[in-house]
């Protein structure tokens, strides 16, 4: 049983693709659980817009995280990536 709350899958035929053919949409995750003042949400975005617009396959990455809120980030981008919590 996932504990993430899904996104809707839709997609406007109008959304950007990059040359691999995926959108930005392609590259998020699942809807984030964070506090709403953190800073958390802010560079998942940047995440995401950064390995969209380098056309970096979502299936060639292995994301990485700690302990506390930061343990939760890798949910929230990359949804087709490798995940690892340390």
């Amino acid at each position: 049983m996932s504990s993430s709350i899904a996104k809707p899958p839709v997609r406007h035929p109008a959304l950007q693709q990059n040359a691999l053919g995926l959108t930005r949409r392609d590259y998020e995750g699942a809807m984030s659980t964070l506090c709403a003042g953190c800073g958390h949400d802010s560079i998942t975005a940047a995440i995401v817009q950064a390995f969209w617009e380098l056309e970096i396959p979502p299936h060639r990455v292995a994301k990485l995280s700690g302990i506390g809120c930061s343990s939760k980030t890798p949910t929230y981008f990359l949804r087709e990536a490798h995940g690892f919590n340390s």
